[in-house]
């Protein structure tokens, strides 16, 4: 993660927890294990992690993003509800709960795992933010969890350690790419599972399953589920993790990563018909899962599972590695040496059709090309490269511009595109160096629609302030499309006051024209540029009146032919404003701020803005990574 936001608060919380009481050294036993799960939660509700013995340098991670410890949840976070189901492993001093607890006064389903050094202090603290009010309720209606999970298993009974991971596996091995001629054997007869506090096996209400118009899924039993082959949409579970294995219990607690690549367009046959994918299906989505296992015999008995949605191809902060297999051996096409303006147009034009045709390999491919989508790093051919069916053309549609800059080498895109029904709006950053294309950075905003079979909206977030339901953008101001005479250039300086300035809420040293107008989400307000800045009034987007940091800032762009710069910035939102908060504003978040903002004579005129929610403390790999040539960071 970035410098700032690793270091904030890191010291004083270190310095603090080696005063903390003590777990006892040497080992701690299931009530050591779960009387700290108590600790830890009434340490939360408290907003008081000081409480907590805690190693130096104790690793703090919340929907799978690294945050100092005190952050995120801790300043929101309510009492915890009445439901608690705790897995214990003393044998590798980890334990974890799904719980309930409020933000803000708002039900979440809430996962936490904690794991205990050998000097008997925690040193891993991982957590899952379900953002589900109804599942949040229906689990505090259940109070506690099913009793067979809860009795000690006599230890003749018992399979050992390996094999409850190995079967537990087992569920995901079926899962992924679901085929309905798999071996499901690995279910017992009776096998339940729940989905967010929701009976989701042989249940006889006719009620339709997920995003799914399917009636007959959820009546039917676990291993009879799978042999539909009905859940072959997520294409596939990796970074599989094992870590609380309770052994007297025998359950088991893992944590996964789901994706879905949109590239399964109909769901099979159940309840007599096949049906198309749902729409929240048409563009690529992961989601990391927190399940619990309970084993009986050799055979999977009861699941509990829990998810929320993250960036797609975001990878688990517990695993360690490079950050993403990469294309591999270059491809022997090259592109003109210096390229000019007019080359670098054309390189935008050959990347969009090879996006639009699923196929990269006639590009000219330097050895070991960078890819990543919103900022993670992807395999060349994944995310968009499977989805784009539509992309508007510069100089043809309405809404679509090219931007170059022969100094450094970069071309880009802005534009309206289509991942099958699903509308989009995507920047394209392409770096080429001696003839070849080393970097291709997408960044796309897609619709968030609310609709039949649950629409498009992102899983267990906000809605923000202004959401971008595909609804029609117009015509992209030409302003940001025409090449001009006598432009002096983009200064560095004005874009570093311009992000200081949302920081800060202050117009003060920033340029603007008098006549300044900006666009967020499609939507342009009443108010002047700076105006909005100053938060006079509640700005269109209502995005910078409560928010702090605003980080990752990064120049993808600058086309001094146009007088346009393509920016991007991380922009935090504690949620930590006097209540009563919007519903916007109630959980700590981040915005994606992918910004077209237009210069006249130094001062900034024109601002074109698309908003995506990422979670709490969301960095790029771009800048996490710190990749030569990323754009120049401000």
């Amino acid at each position: 993660m970035n410098t700032y936001f690793r270091i904030a608060l890191a010291a004083a919380w270190s310095v603090l927890a080696l005063s903390s009481t003590q777990v006892q050294i040497g080992g701690c036993d299931r009530p050591c294990l779960e009387s700290l799960i108590s600790t830890y939660l009434t340490a939360l509700a408290a907003h008081d992690p000081w409480r907590l013995p805690t190693a130096p340098g104790v690793k703090y991670v919340e929907n799978s993003q690294v945050l100092p410890l005190g952050t995120g949840l801790w300043p929101t976070a309510g009492s915890p509800g009445k439901y608690r189901h705790v897995f214990a492993d003393p044998g590798s001093k980890q334990v974890a709960a799904i719980t309930t607890i409020t933000e803000n006064g708002v039900g979440s389903i809430y996962v936490v795992r904690l794991k205990v050094g050998e000097d008997g202090k925690i040193s891993e603290i991982e957590t899952q933010i379900t953002r589900d009010t109804a599942g949040a309720a229906r689990y505090e209606r259940m109070g506690q969890p099913e009793a067979v999970w809860l009795v000690a298993v006599p230890p003749e009974q018992r399979i050992s350690r390996a094999m409850l991971i190995a079967q537990s596996n087992k569920y995901y091995g079926g899962m992924e790419r679901n085929h309905p001629k798999g071996n499901y054997s690995f279910f017992d007869k009776d096998c339940n599972r729940l989905e967010d506090g929701l009976q989701t096996t042989n249940v006889k209400s006719g009620d339709s399953y997920g995003h799914s118009n399917d009636t007959a899924f959820a009546s039917l039993g676990c291993e009879a589920q799978f042999q539909t082959g009905f859940l072959g949409f997520v294409t596939k579970i990796r970074n599989r993790r094992f870590p609380v294995v309770d052994e007297e219990r025998q359950a088991v607690l893992a944590i996964t990563i789901l994706d879905h690549n949109g590239t399964v367009r109909e769901l099979p046959s159940v309840n007599g018909t096949s049906s198309p994918i749902p729409p929240y299906f048409d563009v690529p989505r992961t989601l990391a899962a927190s399940e619990g296992f309970r084993l009986r015999g050799d055979k999977l008995f009861r699941i509990e599972m829990t998810l929320t949605e993250v960036p797609y191809g975001m990878r688990s902060a517990f695993l360690a590695g490079p950050p993403v297999d990469l294309r591999g051996p270059s491809t022997n096409l090259t592109i003109a040496i210096p390229c000019d303006h007019a080359c670098l147009d054309s390189v935008v034009d050959r990347v969009l059709r090879a996006m639009l045709a699923h196929d990269a390999s006639n590009l000219p491919l330097a050895q070991g090309v960078h890819y990543s989508e919103n900022g993670q790093f992807l395999t060349l051919g994944d995310g968009l490269w499977e989805t784009l069916g539509r992309a508007a053309r510069p100089g043809v549609d309405d809404y679509a511009a090219r931007f170059a800059d022969p100094a450094s080498g970069t071309a880009a895109y802005w534009g309206l595109i289509k991942e099958h029904s699903t509308p989009g709006v995507l920047a394209l950053r392409i770096k080429v160096d001696s003839g070849k294309i080393t970097e291709i950075e997408a960044i796309g905003v897609r619709a968030e629609s609310i609709g039949a079979r649950g629409g498009t909206v992102t899983l267990m977030r906000p809605p923000l302030p202004v959401e971008w339901e595909g609804n029609s953008l117009s015509r992209l101001d030409p302003v940001f499309q025409q090449d001009e005479t006598g432009v002096t250039g983009i200064s560095p300086v004005l874009m570093t006051a311009y992000f200081d300035g949302l920081e800060r809420h202050s117009s003060t040293g920033v340029l603007f024209t008098p006549a300044c107008t900006r666009r967020d989400n499609a939507v342009q307000g009443n108010m002047s540029c700076a105006a909005q800045m100053d938060g006079n009034g509640i700005s269109p987007n209502g995005l910078y009146n409560r928010t702090t940091t605003v980080r990752d800032r990064r120049i993808l762009i600058a086309d001094a032919s146009k007088g346009v710069a393509l920016v991007v910035a991380m922009i935090d939102n504690p949620a930590t404003g006097l209540a009563p908060l919007p519903a916007t504003e109630r959980v700590p978040s981040t915005y994606m701020i992918l910004q077209l903002i237009k210069v006249d004579n130094g001062s900034i005129s024109r601002v074109e803005s698309m908003i995506r929610w990422m979670p709490f403390g969301y960095t790029s790999a771009w800048a996490e990574h710190n990749i030569p040539g990323r754009g120049d960071v401000f």
